[in-house]
């Protein structure tokens, strides 16, 4: 097992723009630059439609801009050697503004529960506990916002597309063994993907 790094887990905050466009600009997708066009903006974009083309990354990066700056984006940054090299897209669950195909998740929508949508760590920092690092300080935080849960969504069937890029969406929730190291039990069993859950 790789030897864990020490980072520290900030708050995304418009001081912070800067520093998170330089991660998915230059770091975070180094191995898969077919995915690089998103700016964890997936989540916070109305409708139904996503252009996920290369040609919508200029968009995409602009709208996620202006929501930091805002205050609107939340999340949390893991930063080593004063370089960003971690992000976690973690906030209530009422503050995504679309759900998209995780929305199955939602019974109660007015229940306190903070959910943990994204990670993303640069290639060289995987395995070596940046991602636990995150999850941890989104259960912290979401304490702190007196949430009553924690919940993720890992995939738990991916689909297998031989010879393809695999599908950005199986691969940044984080594993369901990371979630049950963490305490977090299977909340729901769906066909894709786990609801993971942990009480606060």
């Amino acid at each position: 097992m790789s030897r864990a790094t020490k980072v520290e887990v900030r708050d995304l905050t418009p001081e912070l723009l800067d520093d998170y466009l330089r991660f998915f600009d230059k770091d975070a997708f180094t191995d898969f630059p077919e995915w690089s066009d998103c700016y964890c903006g997936f989540y916070d974009t109305p409708g139904d439609d996503w252009d996920a083309s290369a040609k919508a990354r200029p968009v995409h990066r602009a709208a996620r801009a202006e929501r930091i700056r805002s205050g609107k984006a939340h999340g949390l940054l893991a930063i080593s050697g004063g370089r960003v090299v971690g992000w976690c897209n973690a906030q209530p669950r009422s503050g995504f503004l679309n759900m998209r195909r995780y929305a199955i998740a939602v019974d109660d929508p007015a229940e306190p529960v903070g959910s943990i949508m994204c990670f993303l760590v640069s290639p060289g920092y995987r395995g070596k506990g940046v991602g636990t690092a995150l999850l941890n300080a989104a259960c912290d935080r979401f304490c702190r916002e007196k949430l009553h849960f924690a919940e993720g969504y890992p995939t738990t069937n991916p689909v297998k597309r031989a010879g393809e890029i695999p599908w950005a969406e199986e691969n940044y929730k984080g594993s369901l063994n990371m979630y049950l190291k963490a305490g977090f039990k299977i909340h729901r069993q769906l066909e894709r993907f786990a609801i993971v859950r942990k009480q606060l």
